[in-house]
């Protein structure tokens, strides 16, 4: 009874809380997590933690509405083979909970994959590029959709600003191709995918703070607390585009700590 009812408190709070930041019934929504605070609120078991954040989300979300998870894996960057079934996500817990629910689909992308639960995810993850951030990845089907991109205890950003860079041509970071063997329906085969990655000799920090704080000056980003400690950021692709796209006319390194070293 008793962990029932922090459960109960517990879904009544987040539910709460992603109604106030501005998720809406029907909405496509992008989450980047750190789902331990569930956990280290409710004292629930790990299973138990995710389960109630997934479902917390898709009651507010309703039956169209559409939860989208990053499943980001970078082994195949190392040579290592990717297959579409088994490759775990490397971008933590909760997205792995929602990767092998089994009401969920996942982008075909042996890097930058996605799954998703909802209505919208056959026709975003519908004929997909072997680009990571370019015409017709998932963040570009995002940006053209307008979706909602949630930061849940999450302060690392979210990934849709290498999709901007590669967008604007920032200087910083470059094509490069990846080669290796795949997996999907027990089919091996080769194939190549392209990664805009940033050059590693030239100390590039992502740097998020100035973007986020104009987004929330403007009212174009939602912030609410979580038990009054843990934050929930909420905003929409089109704005963080366009405001990012903004920031780098006038500072070619908005999106990172300082200027890079020169080669």
């Amino acid at each position: 009874m008793k962990s029932s009812s922090i459960e109960n408190r517990m879904q009544n709070l987040l539910e709460e809380s992603f109604i106030k930041v501005g998720v809406e019934q029907g909405d496509t929504v992008l989450v980047h997590s750190d789902s331990t605070v569930v956990r280290e609120i409710t004292g629930l078991k790990w299973a138990e933690a995710l389960n109630l954040l997934k479902d917390c989300f898709l009651n507010v979300l309703g039956e169209s509405g559409t939860l989208i998870v990053p499943t980001f894996n970078w082994d195949f960057c190392k040579g290592k083979p990717y297959s579409h079934e088994k490759t775990r996500s490397q971008v933590g817990m909760f997205t792995n909970n929602i990767l092998f629910d089994d009401r969920s689909i996942r982008s075909f992308h042996p890097i930058y994959s996605f799954a998703a639960i909802g209505p919208q995810k056959e026709e975003i993850f519908s004929n997909i590029s072997k680009s990571s951030f370019g015409k017709n990845s998932v963040f570009h089907k995002l940006h053209k959709l307008n979706a909602k991109i949630i930061l849940f205890n999450f302060d690392q950003g979210t990934t849709f600003v290498h999709y901007v860079e590669q967008c604007k041509g920032v200087s910083y970071r470059f094509l490069k191709n990846f080669t290796g063997e795949i997996t999907v329906d027990n089919k091996k085969y080769i194939d190549t995918y392209d990664f805009y990655a940033r050059y590693l000799d030239r100390n590039i920090e992502p740097y998020f703070e100035r973007l986020n704080s104009k987004l929330l000056s403007i009212n174009k980003m939602h912030k609410v607390f979580l038990n009054g400690k843990y934050s929930i950021l909420l905003s929409r692709c089109v704005d963080i585009y366009n405001f990012a796209m903004q920031g780098m006319e006038a500072n070619p390194y908005y999106l990172i700590k300082h200027p890079p070293i020169q080669p």
